[in-house]
């Protein structure tokens, strides 16, 4: 499992986790309510929930490692940030 996915996988107490981002993403609606009862089971080793949201985000033409980076600072995610750039080579961000 990808770095990030830890760490966004996880929940978080202020509920700044994979849920926000796939609805700042504007996917959320693609993926299972949050507190459904199969939100609350692991999804195992062959997709995590954020392999989920960004495989649904992925599909939209927009979709960049500099858009992502933008809605996880909003999220005042910074763990998940430093996890993004470690993945990410520079030239290919900027």
């Amino acid at each position: 499992m990808c770095v990030l996915a830890k760490v966004l996988d996880r929940r978080h107490p202020g509920g700044r986790d994979w849920t926000s981002l796939s609805r700042s993403l504007g996917v959320g609606h693609l993926l299972r309510a949050p507190g459904a009862a199969a939100d609350t089971a692991d999804p195992g080793p062959a997709l995590s929930r954020l392999d989920a949201v960004l495989d649904a985000w992925s599909t939209e033409t927009d979709a960049t490692v500099r858009d992502l980076h933008r809605q996880l600072v909003r999220l005042g995610r910074t763990d998940a940030v430093e996890a993004l750039l470690s993945l990410a080579p520079l030239y290919k961000y900027v």
